[in-house]
């Protein structure tokens, strides 16, 4: 548009921002591909849907807001197109996720049937008013109630991907809580107690970082969110895929720790994973396992419900 085109110092963040999230777009989607084995399960085609949406998005955006693509409904079309894949699977990644710690199977369902509904009543009418009210001129007031809208459905979705963050945190702290502890102790026990307390600081220091991230990802959020309340619409465009774009990168960034420090503290004799050791293996450690071996996450549940009926911690034999 032209006055996008005159404002040349929101042309440039435009740019930037445009540039940031392809280059983390691409980023991912090579990192997805090259780690997992098994393309299939909802934690990968999440993550890669999403980053078809974060790629895609800004690409729409640029040849429809700078006149390039002139042909205004196709344009709209695509752009909330893309919208919608960019945004509704970031919830999903932040779901499959909480199976890594979780172990109520009802709760996770209540999660599931809320992300299915919002999906549905919030995000499908965004579409249809979105395209309706930018790409037609089939009623004026849909222009302003369109901008209401799109900013209830942002506080909506803000909310609900703070929510699944600060559970996971919440997850975070119990799962520290609750194993921790008793490690140390019977690390301290132990013949082997500086490798034990090496595993446990190693183990607490991953959970650390799964804490900031996701405090991160709550500020990324509010930022957003400022940024629209503000009406400032074309900067709030552009810093839309890069936000989550970022988030994705947060995302995985969590889940390559979480592969090294596996692969660091339970290789096999052969070099590979050993899914069925000896001992009873912590669902943490499970969860990342399948994770990486299999790029699936359905039976994440059954693994931390197996070691729930576990023996103490004082049974296990030192590695």
């Amino acid at each position: 548009m032209q006055d996008i085109k005159d404002d040349l110092p929101l042309a440039m963040v435009m740019a930037a921002l445009f540039g940031v999230s392809w280059y983390v777009g691409i980023e991912i989607n090579v990192s997805l591909f090259l780690l997992f084995k098994r393309k299939r399960g909802l934690y990968f085609w999440s993550c890669a849907i999403a980053s078809w949406g974060v790629i895609l998005q800004p690409l729409f955006m640029l040849l429809a807001d700078f006149g390039i693509w002139t042909d205004l409904v196709p344009s709209v079309v695509m752009i909330y197109l893309t919208w919608f894949i960019m945004v509704i699977p970031q919830s999903w990644v932040l779901y499959s996720r909480l199976h890594l710690l979780m172990r109520h199977t009802k709760t996770l369902q209540i999660i599931k049937y809320v992300l299915i509904f919002n999906s549905v009543v919030f995000a499908l009418p965004t579409m249809i008013i979105g395209t309706l009210a930018q790409a037609t001129d089939v009623n004026p007031f849909l222009r302003s109630f369109n901008l209401k809208w799109d900013r209830t459905q942002l506080i909506i979705y803000f909310v609900q991907e703070t929510a699944l963050s600060i559970l996971y945190l919440f997850q975070t702290y119990q799962h520290l809580k609750d194993t921790l502890p008793l490690q140390q102790t019977f690390w301290s026990l132990s013949s082997s107690s500086t490798r034990g307390d090496s595993k446990s600081k190693e183990r607490f220091s991953v959970l650390r970082h799964l804490a900031y991230a996701n405090i991160l990802i709550i500020i990324l959020d509010i930022t957003l969110l400022a940024v629209q309340c503000a009406n400032l619409f074309y900067l709030q465009a552009a810093l839309k895929p890069c936000v989550y774009g970022i988030k994705l990168k947060i995302e995985f960034a969590i889940l390559n720790r979480l592969i090294r420090l596996v692969q660091r503290q339970q290789p096999s004799p052969q070099g590979a994973y050993c899914a069925s050791a000896p001992e009873q293996q912590d669902p943490f450690d499970s969860a990342v396992l399948y994770y990486e071996r299999n790029g699936r996450d359905e039976t994440m549940v059954d693994f931390s419900e197996q070691t729930s009926k576990a023996p103490v911690p004082s049974s296990r034999t030192v590695p």
